[in-house]
């Protein structure tokens, strides 16, 4: 029997589940206008059926609220607090329904991504099915391209672009702050003329100063990804209004509605979609189809996941409204080593190969979740 959208219904009744802190160390620095980086924390769901199946999902938050509400703490507590025992010990026709059951509470988008996700990788182990073949993924392949942080310096930029362009990366991202926007872009632009390029403010820019606006207009960028605070909507609106550069909504992009209430003020023209920002699978797609509707391009972004939480933003990415290349940076270029073997890699042609096997797609490592965990948390 299919339920909304089309999406299968298999019962789903859980009996348990954990929560693990874990923390990656990355074998670089990461800088953006949020902050430097050098390990990434997530919270890693491991739930449990009643016929001992196991679904997983990954909440990567921050430890503090500086590219979201949504920090370590309240994570953890409206999973462990909230979600987990509304849903626990109850049977549910499928996902989609186990879902609903918070419907009501508001915000806790990265808790509702991690467990809604655990349900549905356990979809679809029961069923055998791939998950992108569950959500109505059509693509076998992502093409993909790399995000730059900050770096010390314009050469060393420079040559961290072109190791990863040899790799077949189809696309170059680079984060920019005050300081650090105009004179790299113009000497990326000078240094792969024919790589699109596309700028990410990263919510660093305050609307009320002067920007470099109309001179990176004119460098004639793919995209200027989110320069004002996430609710900075008619503000972004003004700045799109005078640029032929499209504005790409992300920090702006929280809901389905309120994504849909930036694209009708006109604060952009594409959508970054990232599902634990946007709180799961569903509103995901919910936004996937809207823009879809509308004619605006989407793609799929990425918080420094792991392969659990890259297996699923890969499932998201092949339904056929994702058109622009996505954020699906191999963890090697991150991570010592992957929650997942193996892991995925970018071919030759600039694509990721979406995964065939149900679940997350990638076996899950557990012995490797247990080593980097800090502390659990099992609702039974």
């Amino acid at each position: 029997m299919d339920g909304p959208r089309g999406w299968p219904q298999v019962p789903i009744r859980l009996r348990e589940v954990a929560v693990h802190l874990v923390n990656l160390p990355l074998t670089r620095k990461f800088r953006t206008a949020h902050g430097t980086m050098t390990e990434k924390q997530a919270l890693i769901v491991r739930a449990q059926d009643e016929d001992g199946v196991v679904g997983w999902g990954e909440a990567p938050v921050s430890d503090v609220p500086l590219y979201s509400p949504d920090t370590l703490e309240p994570t953890c507590y409206a999973l462990t607090r909230l979600l987990a025992p509304l849903v626990v010990g109850h049977r549910f026709a499928g996902p989609a329904e186990l879902t609903a059951a918070w419907s009501s509470y508001q915000g806790y988008n990265f808790a509702k991504h991690a467990l809604e996700c655990a349900a549905w990788t356990i979809a679809s182990e029961r069923l055998r099915t791939p998950l992108s073949a569950l959500l109505g993924g059509r693509l076998g392949s992502v093409p993909v391209g790399e995000s730059f942080g900050i770096e010390e310096t314009v050469d060393d930029l420079l040559r961290e672009i072109e190791a990863r362009m040899r790799e077949g990366f189809c696309r170059i991202k680079v984060k920019i702050e005050p300081g650090w926007d105009l004179d790299v872009l113009r000497a990326v632009v000078r240094a792969f003329p024919e790589v699109p390029v596309t700028a990410d403010g990263n919510c660093g820019y305050d609307p009320g100063l002067p920007g470099p606006w109309t001179e990176i207009d004119e460098l004639r960028l793919a995209m200027l990804e989110q320069p004002f605070p996430g609710e900075a909507l008619v503000e972004l609106a003004d700045l799109q209004s005078r640029l032929e550069t499209p504005i790409c909504l992300d920090e702006s992009a929280t809901t389905p509605g309120l994504t849909a209430a930036a694209l009708r003020l006109g604060a952009g023209r594409i959508v970054n979609i990232k599902p634990p920002r946007l709180g799961g699978i569903a509103a995901s797609i919910a936004v996937h189809d809207h823009c879809q509707a509308l004619g605006v391009p989407v793609w799929c972004g990425g918080l420094l996941e792991s392969g659990i939480g890259r297996g699923v933003n890969l499932a998201v990415a092949s339904l056929p409204g994702f058109t622009l290349p996505a954020d699906m940076s191999p963890a090697r270029l991150f991570y010592a080593e992957d929650l997942v073997e193996p892991t995925f890699d970018i071919r030759e042609d600039g694509t990721v190969e979406v995964p065939v096997l149900p679940g997350v797609g990638f076996p899950v490592v557990e012995e490797r979740v247990m080593r980097y965990r800090s502390a659990t948390e099992v609702v039974r």
